[in-house]
């Protein structure tokens, strides 16, 4: 499950032009994180700021971020994610046994 979450918006004479966004991915219980900012094709934004609303933002990004049906950021967290559910979590080697008592 992907969650998007706008942070920041940018803009230029009154014309929204960049974005900072979190995408977060979320599977089995894990979760990644992505965070970045993006700058707007032309063409993309199609409302002046002060009707744009955040559904806008979010279906804007997704097209602007997504060719040929792959959206990279959300693929680059998918792909973190599967790494993340395939490997085994060990502790670290140098805290072992750090600890005694006696």
């Amino acid at each position: 499950m992907f969650t998007w979450t706008i942070l920041e918006l940018f803009a230029e004479n009154n014309q929204l032009s960049s974005v900072r966004y979190l995408l977060t991915g979320t599977d089995d219980g894990i979760a990644v994180a992505s965070e970045g900012k993006h700058t707007f094709s032309d063409g993309i934004v199609n409302k002046p700021l002060e009707q744009i609303v955040e559904l806008d933002i979010l279906q804007w990004l997704e097209k602007d971020t997504t060719q040929d049906d792959v959206n990279a950021i959300k693929l680059a967290v998918e792909n973190q994610l599967r790494a993340l559910k395939t490997t085994k979590k060990v502790d670290f080697p140098w805290e072992k046994d750090t600890f005694t008592i006696g």
